[in-house]
């Protein structure tokens, strides 16, 4: 195949590859089943008309949310990666402002010691709630909304580490994503044996997920996701993707059963697309 240079009006060859390299975490690999790599391969797929080819890699590296961010912006080993937004985020790196999951994740049901279902059940009111410790992590985004709106929170530095200080009972809750909840039950219950997924009440906070780019190329490989992005909202990929991946979930977990407390993000960028109906999903209207 013959690149087709400059001189034809392109900034660079148009057969030279895109290459993203995801983080780990954000392809939730350990799941076995990541709703992100259908969608993103899907997106590159879409966008290979226009755009070219591709090559997409995972990093070897393991890192907390903020040194991702810092290696992000050199690109060198991790230029890719789907995460909840925040004004840092956004004001560092290349944002594509559709949420991946469509705001499924803010929905948060907690894990918590299975013999005290009965203290959850009977909470009627969200002061009540918040009168309970829960867990979260140091660097998490949802964290700053739980403590804006006054829960008593107790920081861990990981996941992992949040697990067993839910299991030397430092806090009472550890409220998760659903699809979160449901996988860190099964890995963590050996560790935990009464770890179980509280089944009467979620937390409901505007919470999108996005993908970040990282690198010297991070407008052109952000613009080609939204490219992306968009074509598979408009063939119906987009919504397929996501009921492929969630709707199973969804009824397991019983979310259009539980009471929702509902809480506000005042911290989310002006920018965050709450109008636009086509990028959110409410488990809770009626279909």
């Amino acid at each position: 195949m013959v690149c087709l240079l400059a001189l034809l009006g392109w900034q660079r060859p148009a057969c030279a590859l895109d290459i993203y390299t995801i983080d780990t975490k954000s392809g939730k690999e350990d799941y076995g089943d990541s709703h992100v790599q259908r969608l993103l391969l899907a997106v590159l797929e879409a966008s290979s008309g226009k755009y070219g080819p591709y090559q997409l890699r995972t990093s070897l590296l393991r890192m907390e949310r903020d040194r991702l961010m810092l290696e992000m912006q050199q690109g060198r080993e991790v230029n890719l990666s789907v995460q909840v937004t925040s004004t840092l985020w956004e004001q560092q790196l290349a944002v594509v402002r559709i949420p991946v999951d469509k705001g499924i994740s803010g929905y948060r049901i907690a894990l918590i010691d299975g013999r005290r279902q009965a203290e959850f059940s009977a909470l009627r009111t969200l002061e009540q709630l918040k009168a309970m410790p829960m867990g979260a992590g140091r660097q998490w985004s949802s964290t700053v909304v739980f403590a804006r709106s006054g829960f008593d929170v107790v920081q861990g530095n990981s996941s992992a580490g949040l697990h067993s200080m839910l299991a030397a009972h430092r806090f009472d809750y550890f409220p998760r994503a659903i699809d979160e909840a449901i996988f860190e039950q099964a890995a963590y219950v050996r560790q935990f044996p009464t770890l179980a997924v509280e089944r009467s009440m979620a937390i409901y906070m505007p919470l999108p997920r996005y993908f970040f780019v990282g690198g010297s190329d991070r407008q052109r490989l952000a613009e080609r996701l939204e490219y992306g992005l968009q074509a598979l909202i408009v063939n119906g990929r987009y919504d397929q993707i996501f009921h492929e991946f969630y709707d199973g979930l969804i009824d397991r977990t019983g979310l259009r059963k539980r009471r929702v407390f509902r809480l506000d993000n005042p911290s989310l960028p002006s920018q965050t697309p709450l109008a636009n109906k086509a990028y959110w999903y409410d488990p809770f209207e009626r279909r």
